[in-house]
């Protein structure tokens, strides 16, 4: 499994590898082999560049062998980076400490590297290594973590943008059945009537169009657009239809819903109640506390069966859009459905 694992910044690395190092010699200080301890003049420079270059090779050493499909287990490959690094650093850190013994011997006259130089060179080497090398671990695992819950999200959103993209679609052919299913009966009604109620379906039809690609759109266009196709409503059933509107300008302000919300609420109410002299439709369209309120009375046609794939769509897209439910109450012969009116990025 190839993957690779994130580099701290320049600055970070020569910090830790400094603090770590100042540790690590005050040690050495106190239990020193040396004759002549090191003392904090060039050569506690060079000792703390040895240090630094130390963390530098197990960095990328880690992250080499992170990179080769050497263990098919995840948990494996990083097992044998770690070891690995901490091997190379071990090893970096006491050939180059044998090259600063020798310095310190000619330059200051100190002993050369002996034996027990070399094993407790070693010895700090190792502990070095180690230190960084599960640094670098630790760094790696945060930065996958991360990220992983960053891919979730993704996934998450891809997932949501494909399920909305279907229930979008499948608004054209509920929107022509029950419009079509309409025209029908108005054209033996009423021609001219039919006539102005295909210019409004057409209207309508452009601008579910205009909105195809879109997953929410201002509430106040949609608002205007509910009140067009609501303006033939009412003339068809004159005198046995009858619109409240409670609606607020300010409540519409900066929100947003889902393309045809709306107007899917209004068909429903038209297609599943009776609508004539004897069984009057009143709807209600009101607004409160950053909902959207369609109320009507109920006058059922004993006959319709219905599926209710129209509200089911609309919690669905909800259900996707925001955590907000969509409230549907039937009592006392009155059923409403309200949907929350969703905060716009301005």
């Amino acid at each position: 499994m190839k993957t690779s694992s994130p580099r701290l910044p320049l600055g970070v690395q020569i910090v830790l590898s400094v603090t770590v190092a100042i540790i690590m010699y005050g040690v050495i200080w106190v239990s020193s082999q040396f004759k002549y301890p090191p003392g904090f003049g060039w050569s506690m420079i060079l000792m703390l560049l040895i240090t630094y270059l130390t963390f530098e090779l197990v960095v990328r050493v880690q992250n080499r062998l992170m990179q080769k499909s050497l263990v098919a287990n995840l948990n494996g490959q990083r097992a044998l980076a770690v070891l690995g690094s901490i091997l190379a650093g071990t090893a970096a850190y006491t050939a180059q400490f044998y090259v600063f013994k020798w310095i310190d011997h000619w330059v200051d006259g100190s002993e050369p590297p002996f034996l027990q130089h070399m094993v407790m060179a070693a010895l700090i080497g190792l502990v070095f290594s180690v230190i960084f090398a599960f640094i670098q671990l630790g760094i790696s695992w945060k930065e996958q973590y991360f990220e992983s819950q960053l891919e979730n999200e993704r996934f998450k959103s891809e997932i949501a943008k494909a399920n909305l993209s279907i229930l979008k679609n499948q608004l054209d052919p509920h929107f022509m059945f029950n419009n079509f299913n309409t025209l029908y009966y108005l054209i033996d009604e009423d021609s001219d009537l039919a006539r102005k109620f295909l210019k409004n379906v057409s209207t309508i039809y452009r601008y579910i169009l205009q909105n195809n690609d879109k997953a929410l759109i201002p509430a106040h266009e949609e608002y205007e657009m509910a009140r067009q196709y609501l303006a033939v409503i009412q003339q068809r059933y004159e005198g046995c239809f009858t619109l409240i509107d409670e609606t607020s300008d300010k409540a519409f302000k900066h929100r947003d819903v889902p393309p045809l919300v709306l107007q899917q609420l209004i068909e429903n109410a038209i297609k599943h109640n009776r609508i004539d002299e004897n069984s009057p439709l009143q709807l209600s369209l009101s607004t409160h506390d950053n909902y959207l309120t369609v109320k009507n009375n109920l006058n059922p046609k004993r006959t319709e069966a219905t599926g209710k794939t129209g509200l089911k769509n609309i919690e669905k897209r909800y259900h996707y859009l925001t955590g907000k439910k969509v409230k549907i109450q039937k009592e006392a012969g009155e059923f409403s459905v309200s949907v929350p009116l969703i905060a716009a990025h301005v």
